[in-house]
């Protein structure tokens, strides 16, 4: 069973990765401090396993006490502090999963999600461009959706992998995210390509 999380973070997502194609074609975190903490110590760059044990061809700027974790539940790996005991609930954690969602055109996929914003109202996305990191163009994305208690938000870093992509993904109640934002931003926004 996927958990609530990750099922909340791939509806709104399924419906961006679904557009990305040619234009026109959890529970909260356990004792979390009321602010992201600085983590202290020297941050290390490491490579990313994917679910196959072959590299993502992507390495990520992992702040100290974080770890690189291979999901028991779901194809992918998530990266978080090394006190998340359950990475698929923990809203510190990034997911990094392969997505079927072409980024041979990142414009292309920054069309397709404006008009899909324009016509749901049921999510918004009020971040949306096009990130170079290292040489290699993708897509930055931050999805709203719901209100109250339901609200929720996701960032999404979507670099191309072959004729498919790579989602760095972060998600979480909108309170939590906006206190979250920061470290999210910081450690995706890492991400470069091997060399």
């Amino acid at each position: 069973m996927i958990p609530y999380r990750l099922l909340s973070m791939s509806s709104t997502l399924l419906v961006a990765a679904a557009l990305a194609g040619p234009a026109g074609a959890a529970p909260a975190a356990p004792a979390a401090p009321a602010a992201p903490a600085a983590p202290s110590g020297a941050a290390r760059r490491v490579p990313l396993p994917s679910p196959d044990d072959k590299p993502f061809p992507y390495t990520i700027e992992l702040p100290a006490g974080w770890q690189v974790l291979l999901s028991k539940t779901v194809p992918g790996v998530f990266v978080g502090p090394a006190s998340a005991l359950e990475p698929e609930k923990d809203v510190r954690m990034i997911y990094v999963r392969v997505s079927p969602a072409s980024m041979l055109d990142p414009e292309a996929v920054v069309a397709n999600i404006k008009k899909s914003d324009a016509a749901d109202d049921s999510w918004s996305a009020p971040l949306l461009e096009i990130r170079e990191l290292g040489g290699v163009r993708g897509v930055l994305v931050r999805m709203d959706s719901g209100s109250g208690a339901e609200a929720r938000s996701t960032l999404v870093l979507k670099m191309p992998l072959g004729k498919t992509s790579v989602d760095f993904m972060a998600s979480a109640p909108r309170a939590e995210f906006e206190r979250l934002l920061p470290v999210y931003q910081r450690v995706i926004l890492s991400v470069l390509p091997v060399r």
